[in-house]
Order: C-alpha cells, then sequence, then structure tokens
C-alpha cells in the first residue's frame, strides 16, 4: 500500500513524526524489534509513546495521503475485467479503508491503533506481522478460492519478497528491494503503474 497505491514510504514514521517522535529513536527501536518481536515494537510505540496523543494528526494523515499515479485507472480495469484486488499491508487499515471505499478494492488486511474519544488509546491491532505477509496474502487467496498460480502481486520492499515467490506474476514497483527487483518478472518504475494494464492484456492474449 505504502509506495505502490499510495505515495510516501512509510506511513508509520510520517505518522511518528507529526506526533513529535524522535526519528533516531523510532529507527533504533525498528532496528531491535522489527524482526525480533513486531508486537514488542508496537507496544514501545504505539503503546508507550503515542497513548493518548490526539488523533487528529493520524485522520488527517489519512485523508490527506495522495495515490500514486495511475492507481484510479489501474484499479477501474481490474475491476472491469472481473480481476479481484486485495490489499496486504502492515500499514494503516483506516488508508486500506480509504482504498477500498474510493478505489473499490475487494478485500483488505492492514493494521490498525485504537482511537477512543478522540485520542491515540494505545492499542495496536496487528493483522500483518512482520515477516508473514506472505502467508496473510494467502489467506486471502483462500477466501477468494484462487491459488497462488494464477496472482499477480505488486511491491516494492523487502516485506514483499516471499508473496513474489510464490505467485505467478510478481511485479515490482518502484522498488527499493534489490531481491525484489531480481525476481520480479517485471520491473515498473514510479508512476508507471498504469503499466500493470499491459501486462494483464499480454497475458490474456
Amino acid at each position: 500500500m505504502d509506495g505502490v497505491l499510495f505515495e510516501g514510504r512509510n506511513f508509520w514514521m510520517d505518522l511518528h513524526l507529526l506526533l513529535g517522535g524522535d526519528v533516531v529513536e523510532a529507527r533504533s527501536l525498528l532496528d531491535r524489534y522489527l524482526d525480533a518481536d513486531y508486537a514488542m515494537l508496537a507496544e514501545e510505540i504505539v503503546g508507550k509513546r503515542w497513548r493518548g496523543k490526539a488523533a487528529k494528526p493520524y485522520l488527517e494523515l489519512v485523508a490527506e495521503r495522495r495515490y500514486q499515479l495511475g492507481v484510479r485507472e489501474t484499479v477501474a480495469f481490474l475491476r472491469e475485467s472481473g480481476i479481484a484486488t486485495a490489499i496486504v499491508s502492515s500499514g494503516p487499515d483506516l488508508l486500506a479503508e480509504r482504498a477500498k471505499r474510493e478505489l473499490g478494492v475487494d478485500a483488505i488486511r492492514a493494521n490498525g491503533v485504537e482511537i477512543r474519544d478522540g485520542r491515540i488509546s494505545g492499542t495496536a491491532t496487528i493483522r500483518v506481522p512482520q515477516g508473514e505477509k506472505a502467508a496473510v496474502a494467502l489467506d486471502v487467496l483462500t477466501d477468494f478460492g484462487v491459488g497462488a498460480d494464477q496472482v499477480a502481486a505488486v511491491g516494492d520492499s523487502d516485506a514483499d519478497v516471499a508473496l513474489a515467490e510464490r505467485v505467478a506474476v510478481p511485479i515490482a514497483y518502484d522498488s527499493s528491494s534489490e531481491r525484489l527487483t531480481n525476481i520480479a518478472a517485471h520491473k515498473l518504475k514510479h508512476g508507471e503503474l498504469s503499466r500493470v494494464r499491459q501486462i494483464v492484456e499480454s497475458m490474456s492474449r
């Protein structure tokens, strides 16, 4: 979602800065917990550093995030072609819900931060743990009744590698991951998301 459907690489880091957080401290916590203990990372940041903060910056960032060039046209084409779409992201569920509502995405799996009485309560809901994006995505495919051999996946980071290795058509978009770029069947530059239509059309010939 971040970096593919929406501009911006890391929504949570952008929010952390808006809430007055320290980027050096945040990166230290990421280095310590991102791969080792994602739940502890959420507790350290959401449970301790964001607890009690006004939710307004969070909601405003969700509303202001800009779509990547070509997103609306690409998702509309997929819908018209009868191709189901899904978002699987460790990013915010509110942003995924916005894309579902505005673009017509069929399914979403993303992480959440509870808001209570206009403030961040400190409780995080983790639906897509670090390192488990592929497993969550495969569960979504089960819900759709399709196998990975019938799927294209678009990603931009190391977190997308495991899923890219499983699907029929792995697509790297503005990739920050050398591993993902190396295994992708198609490599798209920033602003080239509309080329997904060409890829799909070429497969149906």
